[in-house]
């Protein structure tokens, strides 16, 4: 498997060379699009444009607009270079989740030590000038157009890029052409303010990040082609803050028919209730913006104009504010979104497209010592001896609570902050996956699910499979020093030929992989990317996740009483 990320300042430069690619690797050939010519690089037989363009920079007064046309160049623009990170606080958030990562994987010490201090956890270069796409592809002078696979970089909404990390070779030598973007991050792609609906056409604030999103699909619509890509065959693809995207883009009406096929991984977006005008769960978008108006010293009319004048470092404490951060994700705003994404689904409103979709073992592992409730759609916090873990269950779950906690292991105090790990996992990640399989294969389109259970091949390890690991197979990547062994060579190349089969054609089975059931509401049938092999079977956790049901159920009820 290859490393992506660089290592020991020593080697840097050779290291960035093998891992990351570049360094001196000879240019493309010069490719026409919308704007204008590009040239990009070649390596292992691939072709690499890097920091192309998709829309204008989102500064100034356009800063908190919709993605304008970005101004065409006559000249051809050396796409050799990532472009840099939309604006994103630093030294927390992804590099926090990195670190755990690695301190939980099993290496040693000295190469914990190592890899932190080659790879330059944080030094990421960050600007709100960030909307450029990058693609690889095999072939450019092609008579058959290849199959486009659109990723989506997860983050929280608030960190992340798409650049080297997932510059995978292996994945577009199954034959397709990979698309990966940036999109606005945080305050700066999901603030919502009163002002700035009002200047909208559409009354529309708050999701400036998707319409980046599909800003950039248009751009792929356009000029996917040039690069070898079939315009009529994109499967949008994300992790995380990528996956919620994922079923949030099936959910918009303004991105019909942009894609037509759809991968959701460890996010499905059935978790965001966040309206811009109305609180529910957590503050309104527009109470949000009011505070950031607040902390910066400004009140009453043009409150947007004087923040777009503000520098990013005068709104960074705004921008990181906890109570205020939480509501900078993308929100039902009548327009981008009309309703919630899993309302959407249970009316079978969402895009009719193929899905693969699932969650990992151990999603919570790392995540919920970063903070996040063990419990999707509560503000009760992580429960500490049995008698809270019992007030948690009874509280959310109600008639419930006792068909959910027979699924976990909390005998005593000692087990209750383990078993709220476990159940942040299954709420936020595992039962949406679950319910937006149920809602889609029963609206009559093709549904697989996955459950994604490799761990580090180290005896030594303690996070299981967290959130993220799968990554690694899709792309064909690992961290350099990360204990791995011949099991996820094979499930890379099993992740990897499924995946691009499911965008070939919409069906992931193929002839060397195990066969992958599909998932009907008659036969709820999830593939297991086991730790040690790959196997359909009946979903593992249906039983906790049914027990689940009713919250939601709940909470969709109440979004839908605050809409009428």
């Amino acid at each position: 498997m290859n490393s992506l990320n660089k290592v020991i300042s020593l080697t840097a430069l050779t290291l960035a060379c093998l891992f990351i690619g570049g360094c001196g690797a000879p240019a493309s050939q010069i490719l026409k699009t919308q704007s204008g010519p590009v040239q990009g690089t070649t390596s292992e037989g691939v072709f690499i444009f890097r920091g192309i363009p998709y829309a204008a920079p989102p500064i100034g007064d356009l800063r908190w607009t919709p993605p304008q046309a970005v101004r065409p160049w006559d000249n051809t623009l050396v796409s050799d270079t990532y472009g840099p990170s939309c604006w994103q606080p630093t030294g927390i958030g992804n590099d926090a989740f990195m670190s755990a990562l690695v301190a939980g994987s099993g290496m040693s010490e000295f190469s914990q030590w190592l890899l932190k201090t080659g790879a330059g956890f944080g030094e990421a270069s960050i600007s709100e000038d960030c909307l450029t796409l990058n693609v690889i592809t095999p072939e450019i002078n092609t008579d058959k157009p290849l199959p486009v696979m659109f990723w989506i970089h997860g983050g929280g909404h608030q960190y992340g890029s798409g650049g080297e990390t997932y510059e995978s070779t292996s994945l577009v030598n199954n034959g397709v052409v990979l698309v990966t973007i940036n999109y606005r991050l945080g305050i700066y792609g999901f603030m919502a303010h009163p002002e700035l609906a009002a200047e909208d056409p559409n009354g529309s604030t708050g999701n400036y990040g998707m319409l980046d999103q599909i800003a950039a699909l248009e751009w792929v619509q356009t000029n996917i082609e040039n690069f070898g890509g079939d315009p009529n065959n994109v499967t949008i693809f994300g992790e995380s803050a990528g996956g919620h995207s994922v079923g949030q883009l099936m959910a918009s009406p303004l991105a019909r028919g942009l894609f037509h096929k759809a991968i959701a991984q460890s996010g499905t977006g059935f978790q965001q209730f966040q309206k811009t005008d109305q609180a529910n769960e957590t503050i309104s978008g527009f109470n949000a913006s009011r505070k950031v108006a607040a902390m910066v010293g400004i009140s009453g009319e043009n409150e947007v104009a004087k923040l777009r004048k503000m520098s990013t470092e005068t709104l960074a404490e705004a921008a990181t504010d906890l109570e205020i951060s939480i509501a900078f994700h993308p929100q039902i705003d009548g327009y981008v979104l009309p309703k919630p994404t899993s309302q959407i689904f249970a009316l079978g409103e969402q895009a009719p497209v193929p899905l693969i979709l699932g969650s990992n073992a151990d999603e919570g592992s790392v995540l919920y010592y970063m903070g996040v409730p063990p419990v999707d759609g509560s503000n009760i916090k992580g429960p500490e001896t049995i008698e809270q873990w019992d007030s948690l269950l009874q509280e959310e779950f109600g008639d419930q609570a006792d068909a959910l906690s027979i699924h976990y292991t909390v005998d005593g105090d000692g087990d209750v902050v383990k078993g709220a790990e476990q159940l942040m996992g299954d709420s936020l990640f595992g039962r949406h996956a679950y319910f937006m399989a149920q809602r889609h294969s029963a609206a009559g389109h093709p549904t697989f699910m996955y459950f994604f259970e490799r761990r580090s091949a180290s005896p030594d390890e303690t996070i299981g499979a967290t959130h993220a690991f799968e990554i690694f197979p899709v792309f064909g990547t690992t961290l350099p020093l990360w204990p791995t062994d011949e099991r996820d060579d094979i499930l890379s190349k099993e992740m990897q030929s499924y995946w691009t089969t499911f965008a070939k054609a919409g069906d992931p089975n193929n002839d060397s992989a195990p066969d992958w059931q599909s998932f009907s509401q008659l036969q709820p049938i999830e593939m297991g990317l086991g730790h040690e092999k790959s196997y359909s079977r009946p979903v593992s956790r249906m039983g906790r996740y049914e027990a689940m049901l009713g919250q939601l159920l709940r909470r969709e009820k109440r979004a839908l009483e605050l809409s009428e």
